[in-house]
């Protein structure tokens, strides 16, 4: 049990990536209260777990509303104890699915500012309130869930890719500003992940679309919340307490690899066909 004793609070934790987080650290033995709007999702991934002996508590909560935020982990507190791993995995996956956040010259203000709220502000909020637990526990952990295109742009969803660089920069300012605290603050940059969602589904029925991924990663297969999820333990557990201020790329080797050069003659990678 690598997370046992820990207190954890996941935001965005309902479906997807953060549902595969909440499910790894109960597993390892953590008490967790986790956040998303979908109340549906939420009970069920909560009966779920508590069925199988996990201390998980959802809570109702949009990441884009400080007074959810602060609630969220007020009520972490109040059912386990001070918060000594905060793992912010909210974003208005909704949106940016939509194809509403599109060319700055198209994209409305009002998505703009949801996007943005979600998961930079959102981010913010839920250190601003989980930080103070943490001091008076001796110090913890702080995950956020970053995205590849933080660092290297698509042609599309400038709000998104805004929101996550934003959240790089301020993973090294937490982890800067809070270090004397033995507070930790860590990103992970999150590559292509088949969720199983109903968008997902879509993506990988579409042939032409899928051929392009593929051709991106260096590993023969697609990640899974549960590759995310398990370097979200390692840096909430005690095994990465000298590891700040960094960010952990998972996405199957996509930023280390150039697959336009393919067309080229270059000499064949080993165990290439």
């Amino acid at each position: 049990m690598r997370l046992r004793e820990k207190v954890a609070l996941i935001t965005g934790g309902t479906a997807g990536i953060g549902a595969g987080i909440v499910t790894m650290f109960a597993e390892q033995g953590a008490s967790v209260a986790f956040t998303g709007r979908d109340a549906g999702r939420g009970k069920d991934l909560e009966a779920t777990l508590r069925a199988g002996g996990h201390a998980v508590t959802y809570v109702q909560a949009d990441s884009s509303v400080e007074q959810d935020v602060a609630h969220a982990v007020a009520t972490a507190v109040e059912t386990y104890g001070p918060v000594t791993a905060l793992v912010n995995s909210a974003a208005a996956t909704d949106v940016t699915a939509s194809g509403r956040d599109n060319h700055v010259d198209e994209i409305s203000t009002e998505d703009w500012d949801y996007i943005i709220r979600t998961a930079l502000y959102g981010t913010m909020w839920a250190c601003k309130y989980a930080i103070p637990h943490m001091r008076a526990a001796g110090g913890g952990s702080i995950v956020n869930i970053s995205a590849s295109s933080s660092l290297r742009s698509l042609r599309s969803r400038p709000a998104y890719q805004s929101a996550k660089g934003g959240v790089n920069v301020l993973t090294r300012q937490l982890a800067a500003d809070y270090g004397a605290d033995s507070i930790r603050a860590n990103a992970i940059i999150v590559g292509f992940i088949y969720t199983g969602e109903e968008g997902m589904r879509n993506l990988l029925a579409d042939e032409e679309y899928m051929q392009v991924i593929r051709g991106m990663l260096v590993l023969p297969r697609l990640g899974e919340p549960a590759d995310i999820a398990a370097a979200a333990v390692y840096l909430a557990s005690d095994e990465s307490k000298y590891v700040t201020g960094t960010q952990i790329t998972v996405d199957g080797g996509a930023s280390n690899f150039q697959p336009t050069l393919q067309r080229y003659n270059l000499p064949a990678a080993r165990g290439a066909s």
